[in-house]
């Protein structure tokens, strides 16, 4: 295989393996703001540019109802927000898959799976891979 063919392998590879997570076991950093924590990913792994890093997270925060929240730290907001906070951090690494851990453990107050399928309905992800991974007793709340 030449050089280049390996390359686009090696490409290949890495995108596959590329995954957002939310997990109660991945905290957000509590002494940064909503913002911060939700542009991490962007401004370390790319190249785009803050404006447009703001724009697009103002937008996904509007859609979620949130933006009240986005100069907030971890410690202001109730488990919903931190949940959609996480799941927005997690959104941010394009083209990667997005992985929900035991959703259940951070909505706590949540009686099924819904409101999580219609967090992701609003943010229209539809192009997007999202993986959920909980234990066998919360099969029923699918």
């Amino acid at each position: 295989m030449s050089e280049t063919g390996l390359k686009a392998r090696a490409a290949a590879i890495r995108d596959e393996q590329r995954a957002g997570f939310v997990s109660p076991d991945i905290p957000l950093l509590s002494n940064l703001s909503v913002y911060d924590n939700i542009s991490l990913v962007p401004r370390y792994l790319t190249t785009e540019k803050d404006e447009s890093i703001r724009a697009e997270i103002g937008k996904l925060l509007d859609l979620l109802k949130i933006s009240d929240s986005i100069n907030k730290k971890t410690f202001q907001l109730d488990s919903e927000t931190l949940f959609k906070v996480k799941l927005l951090r997690a959104l941010m690494l394009k083209e990667s898959v997005t992985v929900i851990d035991r959703p259940f453990i951070m909505l706590n107050t949540a009686a099924d799976i819904k409101p999580v399928y219609a967090i992701l309905e609003t943010l229209d992800i539809s192009d997007r891979r999202v993986i959920f991974l909980d234990f066998e007793w919360n099969k029923s709340k699918y």
